[in-house]
């Protein structure tokens, strides 16, 4: 089992800002972070917004990293602060997958050159804003060589925010072609290396199935889901040391290396650096207990001899052939296909 870590390296401002409000001070204190990573031998992979590539200190210090071969630099787009800023300014628009095709391979295209030029490297990891991904933005990934995309939430709706639904899909890595693989420019296959979110009571399936019929029964006005989670009935957790303790944590590595996953994706916001800047961390306080986490967690999975990997690495190891789902823009059949390669 491998267990690879993946952080959005973004503004300061949590929410919606527009781009000239946008200031990435936390981003300074990422050698802290990387004293951390360094401990256990963890190579991460920063995934970066516009403001952060465009701010002169803070490329510094991500390529100074970059070069030692301390980390991998991908991209994480935030529509709203990336140019061209054609759309307006909401929460639909916030979301990748909502914006048309052309706007959204614009401002992938703008995004993916900025940090070629800073960094004098071509990304190939890619994170969407606020998890807004579906087969088009897919479909641009693999226009501009990307291998590899860390947007997918399994068991997770983001229908109330405007953005897809993920509900059904599995965390197994899984890839995914072009349909024409005569298109001149495109890559072969795009590996998803998804989220860890699972539950911590009983099979992936069985409580997926509990917790989509309770939503779409009688009983959900009556918020069943959130008194069963917290019985410790289908409780839901990210591998996440913003969200989450490391006891619930570890305790769902276990889970999912007893039901046959192989990769481990943890996540978290650079934002958890630096006090006041995201709603997990508010305070000085907050920032050594969110370290502290961070570090009780990397011991746990280190004593339970779960291998560190980088995100380049575990995607090398995840077949193309297995999985490996046609992608057609105008169809449902990415979550389809995501399903049934999960079951």
């Amino acid at each position: 089992m491998k267990l690879v870590v993946t952080v959005d390296v973004e503004e300061d401002q949590w929410g919606i800002t527009p781009i000239r409000y946008a200031t990435v001070n936390n981003v300074y204190r990422l050698p802290i972070l990387q004293r951390v990573f360094g401990e256990f031998g963890i190579v991460p992979t920063y995934l970066l917004t516009y403001p952060v590539v465009r701010d002169g200190r803070a490329a510094a210090i991500l390529r100074g990293m970059s070069d030692a071969g301390e980390c991998e630099i991908g991209a994480h787009c935030h529509p709203w602060n990336t140019p061209p800023h054609g759309e307006g300014v909401t929460k639909f628009n916030s979301m990748l997958n909502n914006l048309p095709p052309d706007l959204q391979f614009e401002k992938l295209h703008c995004l993916h050159e900025a940090i070629q030029h800073t960094f004098d490297a071509t990304p190939v990891a890619f994170r969407s804003g606020r998890w807004g991904f579906d087969p088009a933005v897919a479909t641009n990934l693999l226009r501009l060589g990307y291998r590899i995309d860390t947007s997918v939430t399994p068991f997770t709706s983001w229908d109330q925010e405007s953005g897809p639904d993920f509900s059904h899909i599995f965390p197994h890595p899984y890839t995914f072609a072009q349909e024409s693989s005569n298109v001149s420019g495109l890559s072969d296959v795009l590996t998803e290396i998804p989220v860890s979110i699972g539950y911590l009571h009983g099979e992936f399936p069985a409580c997926a199935n509990l917790v989509r019929w309770l939503k779409e029964s009688p009983l959900h006005r009556f918020k069943v889901c959130g008194l069963l989670s917290k019985l410790r009935v289908v409780r839901k957790v990210w591998l996440s040391p913003e969200m989450e303790t490391p006891a619930r944590m570890i305790r769902l590595v276990r889970q999912m290396r007893r039901q046959g996953y192989e990769v481990l994706n943890l996540v978290f916001h650079s934002s958890a650096l630096m006090g006041g800047c995201g709603p997990f961390v508010r305070n000085r306080v907050d920032e050594q207990v969110f370290l502290l986490k961070l570090e009780s967690l990397l011991g746990c999975v280190r004593n339970e001899g779960i291998v560190f990997s980088s995100l380049s690495e575990a995607a090398r190891s995840i077949p193309a052939s297995s999985s490996a789902w046609k992608l057609r823009t105008n169809s449902p059949v990415m979550m389809r296909s995501c399903r049934a390669g999960s079951s």
